[in-house]
């Protein structure tokens, strides 16, 4: 079984999300000095490639700790939409089955500027967005997890007009139903389009999300095709 890594590394001074804890990794003990080796991690609940719990925006939503673990494992469905950068991903740009598997995830390409560099150029934070009509279709046809390979399914805090941070229509709608979304995924160009995905977060207790290790592989029938 071929099994695809979908998570961006954690290390120091990797990308976070604008206004974001940022990420630092330390030696803590050490085997030359203390027989064993460990490190500290100072990272937000956002990091990297990870899962918003409902409680990220919603008020009393649930958190990470008590998110059912096969809502996070199973069937999915990636969409490749045909989008440039800084554009809205609507539900023309997709083709969509009458019946989706629980996880569906959108494709850009644009987890290539997730880097140091990318974020540099100013790149990064220009990234498509979800219309909130696609995200309500998405839930109609009974996704309830939404991964993205974005900073975020809205618009980040850069798009924002004014000085002023955007909204988060898209964030409002998913987590206030019970969906739950995860951001920053990777590689998913190389994933098949219904493979099988496991989205698997620390068990933080009471946190609004969490870092996931995000694989993916076939499904039995489709490998042995």
């Amino acid at each position: 079984m071929r099994v695809i890594d979908l998570t961006h590394p954690v290390a120091t001074g990797m990308p976070v999300y604008p206004g974001d804890p940022e990420v630092r990794i330390d030696r803590a003990l050490s085997v030359s000095d203390d027989g064993v080796e460990v490190a500290r991690l100072e990272l937000g609940s956002h990091s990297g490639t990870h899962i918003d719990a409902p409680s990220h925006s919603i008020p009393g939503g649930r958190t990470v700790d008590q998110l059912p673990l096969d809502m996070l494992v199973g069937s999915a469905l990636v969409l490749r939409p045909q989008v440039r950068a800084a554009a809205e991903i609507r539900p023309e740009h997709v083709v969509l089955p009458d019946r989706l598997p629980g996880i569906v995830c959108i494709a850009t390409g644009w987890d290539r500027w997730f880097s140091a560099d990318g974020f540099l150029r100013g790149e990064a934070q220009r990234h498509p967005w979800i219309a909130l009509g696609l995200a309500e279709e998405l839930w109609r046809r009974g996704a309830r997890v939404l991964g993205v390979d974005t900073l975020s399914p809205d618009r980040s805090a850069s798009e924002g007009e004014d000085g002023q941070p955007p909204q988060l229509p898209v964030h409002e709608f998913w987590l206030g139903a019970g969906g739950v979304i995860v951001e920053n995924l990777t590689r998913l160009d190389q994933v098949p389009v219904e493979p099988q995905m496991s989205l698997l977060p620390l068990r933080l207790s009471g946190v609004d999300g969490s870092p996931v290790r995000a694989i993916a592989w076939e499904r039995a029938a489709d490998a042995s095709a």
